[in-house]
Formats: C-alpha cells, sequence, structure tokens
C-alpha cells in the first residue's frame, strides 16, 4: 500500500480508540509491490486493518485511512535528519580531534563511521516503528445515514403494476 495516498475502507468493528477497516483489495493494494510482481491475489481479497480512531468513526462508516502523522514525522527524522546530523557532527569532531593529533583525513573518517553507527541503530528503531499499528483514520467520507437506494420512477411504476 502506499504511504503518501490515503487508503478508503469501511469501519466494521470498534474496540475503544481502535477500529478495524475493511479495505477492498484492488483499491487498496495498487501500490503494493508484491501484488505487481504477482505473489498476492490482491483483486479478489478484501484487507482488513486496525487503526486508529482519532476522528470518532462508527461501525459501517466509509472512511479515509492512511499513515499517522506522529509516526510519519518520527519516520522522517529517523531515515533523513539524525544520520544527516550525525555526519555533519562526526565530521566536526573529526576535523577538531584531527587538528589537535596533525592528522588531516580524520573527519572523512569519523564522519563516516558516526554516520554508519547512528544510520545502523536509526533503522532498527524504523524498523521498529514500521511494525507497529501507524495507520488511523484520517476523515469519515459516509456516515452510513442513508444505506437504502433511491428508486427510480420506472422500477415504482413496474412494482406498482405488480401489485
Amino acid at each position: 500500500m502506499k504511504p503518501s495516498i490515503p487508503e478508503i475502507g469501511t469501519v466494521i468493528r470498534l474496540q475503544g480508540d481502535i477500529a478495524t477497516v475493511m479495505l477492498r483489495g484492488g483499491e487498496s493494494c495498487k501500490g503494493c509491490g508484491q501484488a505487481k510482481i504477482g505473489l498476492c491475489n490482491a483483486a479478489s481479497t478484501n484487507m482488513m486493518l486496525t487503526v486508529k480512531n482519532h476522528v470518532g468513526a462508527k461501525v459501517g462508516d466509509t472512511v479515509t485511512i492512511g499513515i499517522d502523522k506522529e509516526i510519519k514525522a518520527k519516520g522522517y527524522s529517523l531515515a533523513f535528519i539524525i544520520p544527516l546530523f550525525s555526519l555533519i557532527f562526526g565530521a566536526l569532531a573529526g576535523h577538531i580531534v584531527g587538528k589537535h593529533l596533525s592528522m588531516p583525513s580524520l573527519e572523512v573518517v569519523s564522519g563516516f563511521i558516526a554516520l554508519l553507527l547512528v544510520s545502523f541503530f536509526s533503522f532498527r528503531r524504523l524498523k521498529i516503528l514500521d511494525s507497529s499499528s501507524s495507520m488511523a483514520i484520517k476523515s469519515v467520507i459516509s456516515d452510513n445515514r442513508f444505506n437504502e437506494s433511491v428508486e427510480s420512477d420506472e422500477v415504482r411504476r413496474y412494482s406498482e403494476y405488480l401489485v
């Protein structure tokens, strides 16, 4: 599922602040790599997700879901910002220490080592963050108030004719 595109589903169960949402397989699996290479039958199955319900959706509501804003910010910082700052600070520390020890290229080595160490721990934390429940209901599209279909004039006249 593409994380940047909100998906549409129906709430089928509520347990406090957690909702179970049923997504249609054909819509929600369009961007999945496994579906593209044929590892799963995405068009014929429905997918059920456990998501956070901050907007107060009820059972039967049609909702859009996406990645929680807090989780998205943590993920971006773990993947991009923290490794970048570790590279910069490692290079600065290597430059200062290299100046005192008369080793001119120590900033390159120390910056690269700092980047590798922080990236290793950062990506491990990202993997843990990815396995947690990071999806949330963004908005309610249809509140299941009008479940009945509207009959056309032809259908109404035909049903009157039969009676």
